[in-house]
C-alpha cells in the first residue's frame, strides 16, 4: 500500500477498495479488511502507525477499538451478514467502529443483495450511511467516524461498487485533523446522558478496557436486565443519534462547500382495535383482549420477511387502531422494522388506515402490559404513538435514598421521560426501602473515583442491591443500563449465604493448618491469616486505639505478656480454640512473674479486658507448620493460623468439608448468631496485618505443603478474584482460575512496585533539573527587583506554569530558555500523573496488572452471571468470532498506550540530563515502536488472560491462537478443558485436533507451554508461575474437570483429576524453551506422569466379596477414563474373561497385515 499521505489536498483516481484502505489508514489506527496490505513504516495524519490486518473478522477491530482507538473496516457481500453478531456486540459496547460495505462480485450477487445485507443487519444498533460515489464515500467516511464517536455507537456506510475507477477530492490533512481530532483528546459530552454516565467530559474515544478504570464489557443479561438496557439504549443513545447526524452534517458541509405472509388472528374479524404480537405473546394478549371493554382483536406474526403486509393490511382496514408490541431488549434507532413494516402497510389503505402504536415490553409480555397497551389507543387514552409498559425510566419515589439521587438526576436531564411508559396495575406491591447491607471489604478497598460507570458504590445502589435483595422491581431503564459493563468486584454483593441450607463452622483444634480448604473453595470465601502472637496484640490495640480507647496501660508488658503466651501454647495440653482460651491466663501467668500488683495491675487488667473484647473471640489454631515448627527453629516467630468464613462470598455448597481430612470444617444450619460471629471475625482479619511474605515465600519451599493454598494466604493475591456465585456450576474452574490470578498478582505486584520506584526516581531528577534550571535563571548578585517586575508578581503564591509565562514575558527572559522549561514541567506533570495510575488510579489499589478476555462461558458459568463480576481487573467477554484475533486487537491497543508512556520516560531521561533535542529527539521518540522497546520497557504491558476452552484448538481460532503465541506480546493463554471427548467416532476427530494444536504449539519456540493438572499437584506450581513469571507468550492447557458429566457427579473433583493422570487422558507435558541445549529432547518435560517410561499405569483395585476384602492387580487404560463419562457408558459391557482381554493386553497385540 502506497503512503495515505499522497492523497491528501488532491484529487485522485482509485477504485473504492483501494482509496479506502489509503484513507482509513490515514486516519485510523487499526483498518480491517480481506484485502489490507501492511504498511510497516507509514505514519497516518497523527503521527501514529496504523495496523492493517487482512482478514473479514470484526473481533480485532473491537479489541483495538475497546483501548480508545479509531478503527474501520471494508466488508462485502455476505461477509458483513457473517459478522452480524460481533456488529451487534460493538454497539452494545458503545464501540465507534466504522464498517464499510459493498457487494461484492465473486459472491455472484448483484447491487440489490448488498442492500438486503444491510437490512438484514438492521437490528444490529449500527447507524447507516449510504454513498452514491466515491466522492460521498469520502466525505461519510469523515463524517461517520464522527458520529461514531459522538454518539458512541458503530456505524456502516454503505457504497455501490467497489472495483470501478472514480474520481475525489480528499481533504486537506490539517483540516481532517481539526475535524476529526485526536482519540486522546478530552471532549464535552454531547448528550445528557452521557454526561450522567463519564461526567462532563470524556475522552473522545472511551477506553473501555481500561487497566485504571478496570469493568467487565459484554456481560450477559437475564431477560430483565437486557429489556432494561435495550430501552435504556434506545432512549439514550439513538433518542440523540439523528441531532448528532445533523450536526456533524452541517459542519462537515461547511468545511468541504459540499453540501411480508402468515398471521394468527383471534377476535380481529369483529375488532374496532388490534394487538400485534408475536410468538408466546399471542395467549396473553388474547386473555387481555378478552377481558377488554371494547372489542380487541390479536394478531400474531408467524413469518418476518418476506413480511406479510398485504394480509396484515387486510386485517388491519377500517380498524380503529394497532398497537405493535415487542420485547425491548432489541433497542430500535427510530421505528422498529416491524413497526416499518405495519406502516408501510397500513400507507396502502388510505382514510381506511388504523392508528398506528409501537410499544416495548419488559418480557414476557405481562397481562397488565397488554392492557395498558389497549387503553393506551382508545379514546379517552394517552394515545401516545410510542410507548413503554412494565418498566420505567425513572420514578417519582422510591425507598432508597442513593437511588433516588440518579432518579432525580434523569428527570432533571429528561423532564418529561416519566410520561413516555404507560402506568400499569399488576397487583403486586413494590418493597419499599428494604434493608441494606454492610458492604464488604473486598468492596470498601476500593476509592471509587473513576467515571460514574466505573463506580462499585453507584451500581450497588442503582442495579446490584435491587439483583441481591429480589426487588427487580425498583430497577429502572436509567442511562447506565444502556451499558453492558459491569464494575470490577460486583460478585461481593452477591450474598448467598443468606439462602444456604448449611454452612461452614471454622473448629480450630482440629485445624492443621494444610490450607487446603482455602486453595479449593471456588468462591474465595474462606480467607485465611498466620499471625505471630506479637502482632495479634498489637493489631489489637491498634483497634482499640482507632475505636477511642486506647489501652497504653500494656504497651510496657507487651512484650512479656508475648512470651508468656507463646511458652503457655507450647506447653498447653488442652485445646485452644479463640484468643481467650490462653490470653487471660498468659497475663494471669505474667502479672505473678512480673509482681504486678495494685493500680498497676487493675490498669493492666482494664486495658486486657478491652483487649479481649476486640481480639478475644477470633479463632485461632495452634498448628505443626505455623507454631510448633517455627518455635523449633527460632523463639519468637511461631505464629497462629486462623481461617474466617466470609458471610458475603461463601455459598454453602460444603466442598471445603469434604476437602478437609481433619474435621476442622463442619456444616451447621445458619442462624443470626452464627451470621453475627461470621461478620465479626471478617470484621477483625480485614483489619488484621497480612500473612508475612516470609511465611509465604517458606511455606512455598517447603516439599509437603500446597504452594497455591501458601501463595493464598495474602489478602493482596487471595482478593485477585472474589465473591461467590449463583451457581455451583463450573466450580473447578473458578478454582483454578483463582489460582491463576493469584499467582499472577504475586508476580505482578513486585514488577508494579519496582516501575512505580523508578518512576519516582525520574520525577526527582527531573524534578530537580527544573529546580535548577530556575535557580541558574535568578540573578547570582542582585535580587533586587524593579517596581515594573514587583508588578507582574503581585500575587502571593504563583503556580510554576505562571512563573514561566511572566519570566517568558520579561527582559530578563533572555537568560532562561522558557520553552525548554515549560517542556519540562508538563512533562513532569505527567510523569507524576502516570505515577499516580500505577500506584492509586481512580480505584485507590493502582492499575490493574493484567486484564482478561473470556473466550466462551461453558467451562465458566460463575464469570457469567449478571450483575455479578467476580474479577478485579479488566475483563472483556468474547461471544462470538474468533477470540485470539480480540485479544490480539486488545494487545495492540494496549502497546499503543505502553509506547506513550515509554516516550514519557525516555524523554524525562534525556530531559533531566539536559540532553533533549526537539529538533532531533522528537522524531526519533515520537517513532518509537514495540520492537524498538528494551526488554525493561516491554514489561510496562500488562499481561493478558485469554481464557476458554477446547474450542480455542479448533477453527479459525486454532490459527489465530499460533499467530497470538508467535506475536512476542505477553499474552497467557489458557485453556481449561474438561477432557471429555463426544461418544462415539466422533471422538477420534476431537483427540486428533488437541493433538494436532499441541504439535503446532512446540514449534512456537519462544513459547512456554504447559499441559497437566493442577490439583493436588505440588510440581505443577513452579512451572506455572514460571510461565506467568515470563515477558514471552504462555499457554497453559489445564484440566478442569466438570463433575456433572460423570457417573460420580458428587465426586470431589481433585480424584478426576488425579484419574484423568492415571489414565493418559490428560497427561503432564512442559515446554520450556529456554532450556535448548537440543531444542526438543531438553526443553519438553514429561517426568510428571505416573510411570512415564510405562505405556500404562499400574495400581491396585481393594474390592468386598461378601465379608472378605481383596486386592486385585489392574492397569489403568484410557478406557477407564471413558468409562467414568456418562456419555460413554453405553459403549461398555460387562468383562468376560473367557471371551476378552483386558485392554492393556491388547493394546500390546500386533495390528494385522
Amino acid at each position: 500500500m502506497s503512503d495515505p499521505n499522497n492523497i491528501f489536498g488532491k484529487k485522485v483516481e482509485r477504485t473504492t477498495a483501494a482509496l479506502l484502505q489509503q484513507l482509513e489508514a490515514g486516519l485510523s489506527e487499526g483498518f480491517l479488511s480481506a484485502e489490507a496490505e501492511g504498511a510497516p513504516n507509514i505514519r497516518n495524519i497523527f503521527g501514529r502507525k496504523p495496523c492493517s490486518r487482512n482478514g473479514t473478522d470484526l473481533s480485532f477491530l473491537a479489541g483495538m477499538a475497546s483501548g480508545g482507538l479509531r478503527t474501520a473496516a471494508f466488508l462485502s457481500g455476505s461477509q458483513l451478514g457473517a459478522n452480524y453478531n460481533q456488529l451487534a456486540a460493538l454497539a452494545r459496547q458503545n464501540l465507534a467502529v466504522l464498517v464499510h460495505h459493498a457487494p461484492y462480485p465473486k459472491d455472484g450477487k448483484g447491487r440489490a443483495s448488498g442492500y438486503g445485507n444491510l437490512f438484514d443487519i438492521g437490528h444490529t444498533g449500527c447507524f447507516q450511511l449510504l454513498a452514491a460515489n466515491l466522492q460521498e464515500l469520502v466525505d461519510m467516511t469523515i463524517m461517520g467516524h464522527k458520529i461514531a464517536e459522538l454518539a458512541l455507537l458503530p456505524g456502516i456506510c454503505g457504497m455501490d461498487d467497489a472495483y470501478s475507477l472514480q474520481e475525489a477530492s480528499v481533504p486537506e490533512a490539517t483540516t481532517l485533523r481539526h475535524f476529526l481530532g485526536e482519540p486522546d483528546e478530552q471532549i464535552t459530552c454531547p448528550t445528557p446522558a452521557q454526561r450522567l454516565i463519564f461526567g462532563k467530559s470524556r475522552r473522545r474515544i472511551p477506553q473501555w478496557y481500561s487497566l485504571d478504570t478496570p469493568a467487565m464489557n459484554d456481560a450477559r443479561k437475564g431477560q430483565t436486565g437486557l429489556n432494561l438496557e435495550g430501552a435504556a439504549r434506545e432512549r439514550y443513545f439513538y433518542h440523540h443519534l439523528p441531532a448528532i447526524i445533523q450536526q456533524v452534517m452541517e459542519q462537515y458541509s461547511n468545511v468541504s462547500g459540499r453540501p411480508y405472509s402468515a398471521i394468527k388472528k383471534a377476535g380481529a374479524e369483529r375488532a374496532d382495535y388490534l394487538l400485534l404480537v408475536q410468538g408466546a405473546d399471542f395467549e396473553t394478549a388474547v386473555a387481555a383482549a378478552l377481558q377488554a371493554k371494547a372489542k380487541v382483536g390479536v394478531l400474531s406474526l408467524s413469518q418476518l420477511r418476506p413480511f406479510p403486509q398485504e394480509e396484515l393490511a387486510k386485517w388491519m382496514a377500517s380498524k380503529k387502531g394497532i398497537s405493535v408490541l415487542e420485547e425491548a431488549d432489541s433497542p430500535n434507532m427510530g421505528d422498529s422494522a416491524v413497526f416499518k413494516e405495519v406502516k408501510a402497510a397500513a400507507r396502502g389503505l388510505g382514510k381506511k388506515a388504523p392508528a398506528l402504536y409501537s410499544g416495548s415490553y419488559a418480557g414476557p409480555l405481562s397481562p397488565s402490559a397488554a392492557s395498558a397497551a389497549i387503553d393506551n389507543m382508545q379514546r379517552g387514552g394517552a394515545q401516545r404513538e410510542r410507548f413503554w409498559a412494565g418498566f420505567d425510566f425513572t420514578r417519582s419515589a422510591t425507598g432508597f435514598p442513593q437511588h433516588e439521587v440518579m432518579l432525580q438526576s434523569i428527570s432533571r436531564e429528561y423532564p418529561d421521560i416519566e410520561k413516555e411508559t404507560l402506568g400499569i396495575h399488576s397487583g403486586e406491591t413494590k418493597e419499599q426501602g428494604a434493608k441494606l447491607h454492610s458492604l464488604p471489604f473486598a468492596i470498601r478497598r476500593y476509592q471509587d473515583q473513576g467515571p460514574p460507570y466505573s463506580r462499585l458504590s453507584r451500581f450497588y445502589h442503582n442495579t446490584a442491591c435491587f439483583y441481591q435483595q429480589g426487588i427487580k422491581a425498583e430497577l429502572v431503564a436509567d442511562p447506565f443500563q444502556a451499558l453492558s459493563l459491569v464494575p470490577a468486584a460486583t460478585a461481593n454483593f452477591a450474598s448467598p449465604a443468606e439462602g444456604a441450607a448449611q454452612l461452614p463452622v471454622f473448629t480450630p483444634q482440629n485445624c492443621t493448618g494444610c490450607g487446603a480448604c482455602i486453595a479449593y473453595c471456588p468462591h474465595s470465601a474462606l480467607p485465611g491469616v498466620a499471625i505471630s502472637v506479637q502482632s495479634l496484640i498489637r493489631a489489637g490495640m491498634k483497634i482499640a486505639t482507632g475505636q477511642g480507647t486506647p489501652i497504653p496501660q500494656l504497651m510496657g508488658i507487651e512484650r512479656k505478656l508475648v512470651k508468656v503466651a507463646e511458652d503457655l501454647i507450647r506447653k498447653s495440653d488442652r485445646d485452644i480454640k479463640r484468643v481467650e482460651d490462653f490470653l487471660p491466663e498468659a497475663f494471669q501467668l505474667m502479672a505473678a512473674q512480673s509482681q504486678m500488683e495494685g493500680e498497676k495491675l487493675e490498669r493492666a487488667q482494664e486495658g486486657l479486658a478491652i483487649l479481649s473484647t476486640i481480639i478475644g473471640r477470633f479463632p485461632i489454631a495452634v498448628t505443626e507448620p505455623f507454631f510448633h515448627q517455627k518455635q523449633r527453629q527460632e523463639k519468637g516467630v511461631a505464629q497462629l493460623f486462623s481461617i474466617t468464613i466470609d458471610p458475603n462470598a461463601c455459598t454453602g455448597c460444603g466442598l471445603c468439608t469434604s476437602v478437609c481430612q481433619d474435621g476442622a470444617l463442619l456444616m451447621a444450619e445458619p442462624d443470626p448468631g452464627l451470621f453475627q460471629q461470621m461478620e465479626n471475625n471478617m470484621n477483625l482479619w480485614e483489619q488484621l496485618p497480612d500473612t508475612p511474605s516470609e511465611t509465604i515465600n517458606q511455606l512455598i519451599r517447603e516439599p509437603g505443603y500446597d504452594s497455591f493454598a501458601a501463595t493464598l494466604l495474602s489478602r493482596h493475591f487471595y482478593l485477585s478474584l472474589s465473591g461467590g456465585a449463583t451457581s455451583e456450576a463450573g466450580a473447578p474452574a473458578k478454582a483454578l482460575v483463582h489460582w491463576l490470578t493469584a499467582l499472577l498478582e504475586s508476580v505482578m505486584q513486585p514488577k508494579v512496585e519496582k516501575q512505580a520506584k523508578e518512576l519516582e526516581q525520574q520525577i526527582e531528577e527531573l524534578a530537580k533539573n527544573i529546580h535548577q534550571h530556575l535557580s541558574n535563571a535568578l540573578p547570582k548578585r542582585d535580587f533586587q527587583f524593579s517596581d515594573t517586575d514587583s508588578v507582574s508578581f503581585g500575587q502571593d503564591k504563583l503556580p510554576l506554569e505562571e512563573v514561566i509565562r511572566q519570566l517568558d514575558a520579561e527582559p530578563q527572559s533572555q537568560i532562561v530558555d522558557a520553552a525548554a522549561l515549560r517542556r519540562k514541567a508538563n512533562l513532569l506533570n505527567d510523569l507524576k500523573a502516570l505515577l499516580w495510575a500505577v500506584r492509586e488510579g481512580p480505584a485507590g489499589g493502582g492499575r490493574a496488572r493484567y486484564g482478561l478476555l473470556l473466550a466462551e462461558n461453558e467451562a465458566m458459568p460463575w464469570a457469567d452471571d449478571y450483575p455479578f463480576n467476580a474479577f478485579t481487573s479488566p475483563v472483556v467477554w468474547h461471544w462470538d468470532g474468533s477470540a485470539p484475533e480480540r485479544l490480539l486487537g486488545l494487545l495492540n491497543g494496549q502497546a499503543r498506550h505502553v509506547l506513550d508512556a515509554v516516550r514519557l520516560l525516555r524523554r524525562s531521561t534525556l530531559e533531566a540530563k539536559n540532553k533533549y533535542r526537539p529538533e532531533l529527539h522528537d522524531q526519533e521518540v515520537g517513532t518509537l515502536d514495540w520492537a524498538d522497546l528494551t526488554e525493561a520497557e516491554k514489561e510496562l504491558l500488562p499481561p493478558a488472560l485469554l481464557l476458554g476452552d477446547a474450542r480455542l484448538f479448533s477453527g479459525q481460532s486454532h490459527r489465530v491462537l499460533a499467530e497470538l503465541l508467535a506475536s512476542g506480546l505477553p499474552v497467557k493463554a489458557i485453556i481449561l478443558d474438561d477432557a471429555a471427548v463426544p461418544a462415539g467416532g466422533s471422538a477420534v476427530a476431537c483427540l486428533a485436533a488437541a493433538q494436532t494444536a499441541w504439535a503446532s504449539a512446540v514449534t512456537l519456540q519462544h513459547t512456554f507451554l504447559l499441559k497437566g493438572n493442577l490439583a493436588e499437584n505440588p510440581a505443577g506450581f513452579e512451572p506455572l508461575r514460571d510461565g506467568l513469571n515470563r515477558l514471552e507468550p504462555a499457554l497453559f492447557h489445564l484440566l478442569a474437570p466438570r463433575p456433572g458429566q460423570h457417573t460420580d457427579e458428587k465426586a470431589f473433583w481433585p480424584k478426576l483429576s488425579r484419574l484423568a493422570l492415571q489414565t493418559r487422558a490428560f497427561p503432564s507435558l512442559y515446554f520450556d524453551p529456554d532450556g535448548q541445549a537440543d531444542y526438543l529432547a531438553s526443553a519438553i518435560n514429561m517426568e510428571e506422569n505416573p510411570e512415564p517410561e510405562a505405556d500404562w499405569v499400574s495400581t491396585v483395585l481393594s474390592y468386598q466379596e461378601g465379608e472378605t476384602k481383596k486386592e486385585q492387580p489392574y492397569v489403568l487404560t484410557y478406557a477407564d477414563w471413558l468409562f467414568s463419562l456418562k456419555a460413554w457408558q453405553a459403549y461398555f459391557q460387562p468383562f468376560e474373561p473367557e471371551s476378552g482381554s483386558p485392554l492393556s493386553v491388547f493394546c500390546r497385540v500386533p495390528v494385522a497385515g
